[in-house]
């Protein structure tokens, strides 16, 4: 199957290409920003790419024709401000746009886009964005549903909940407790009651190679998946779980700062339609997977501390 891979070298997308490399025989085609960047991240491997900074971008989408689209591509910040708004509207919500009609071209079968948790404040059922990034991933729903209908492809929407697992350039909570791990001063966190349902990169790679090859099996037109383990744990267990495993404190100040009114203070994925359509459940769990971070964060600290 030939699938075209957004946001190829993000966070989230770097892992999900090693990973269908190791365990899949699909065609990949990454649609990036820099080709240098696929080439120094996936050194031994020879995927094809598009780059958007090319002004016929839409064109070799057209002409490389996949079956499968996997949309992991989004700007995050928290920011509020004109560059910002004007930076998220371009990055979700035109770009979205721009490559909808590209593949609106092609004989594209599926088109598989990336949600978040925080499209949901109040929990899983009514939309309700809790910041200006999640208001423009709901933004994209109703753009994505117009062009299915000018095409036949199946479009599945997948939640994704509180992703960790490696250094991550866009900074979640695991990545500020690891900046408060044995830090000289104390880091201002809120009270830390947060209930939250973390998944790990890994697992994530998992299902979506798990989602493509049982594409066939899904016979509607559209399903939404909430991907998490279905699990929660509070802010400040998480921080526990760190220190045992790191062996090292966690400098936080809980209650440093006040919760805010967009701070989701529940949510835990609702994993039964992906167990019952798809029959996978996440594998790692949250000790295992702080512990393949404290891997990673050892191996960065070091490197930092050749580099000087």
């Amino acid at each position: 199957m030939k699938i075209l891979i957004t946001g190829a070298t993000g966070f989230v997308g770097r892992t999900v290409v090693s990973y269908f490399a190791l365990h899949a025989e699909h065609e990949l085609c990454l649609l990036v920003r820099s080709i240098e960047k696929v080439k120094t991240l996936f050194p031994s491997a020879s995927y094809a790419a598009i780059s958007t900074t090319e002004r016929n971008w839409q064109h070799q989408i057209i002409n490389y024709a996949p079956d499968v689209v996997l949309h992991l591509a989004a700007y995050f910040t928290n920011k509020r401000d004109e560059a910002s708004a004007e930076q998220l509207i371009n990055s979700n919500i035109l770009f979205t746009t721009n490559l909808l009609e590209a593949v609106s071209h092609t004989c594209c079968r599926y088109f598989i886009n990336i949600g978040t948790f925080t499209e949901f404040l109040n929990g899983a059922g009514e939309a309700l964005p809790n910041n200006l990034y999640s208001a423009t991933k709901s933004a994209e729903r109703p753009v994505i549903q117009f062009y299915q209908t000018q095409s036949n492809w199946k479009w599945i929407n997948v939640i994704v909940y509180s992703p960790y697992g490696r250094k991550n350039e866009n900074k979640k909570v695991i990545d500020y407790l690891l900046d408060a791990v044995d830090a000289t001063t104390s880091i201002a966190f809120s009270p830390g009651k947060q209930m939250l349902d973390f998944i790990h990169v890994d697992d994530m790679a998992d299902f979506f190679l798990t989602l493509i090859n049982k594409l066939d099996s899904l016979q509607e037109k559209y399903y939404q998946f909430h991907l998490g383990t279905g699990q929660g744990h509070t802010i400040r267990e998480v921080a526990q779980v760190m220190e045992c495993v790191f062996h090292k404190s966690i400098n936080a100040h809980w209650g440093g700062r006040d919760y805010l009114s967009s701070d989701v203070m529940h949510a835990v994925a609702p994993i039964n339609k992906i167990i019952d359509l798809l029959g996978w459940t996440a594998k790692i769990s949250l000790e295992e997977g702080i512990r393949i971070l404290s891997v990673s964060y050892t191996h960065l600290r070091a490197h930092e501390t050749d580099s000087y």
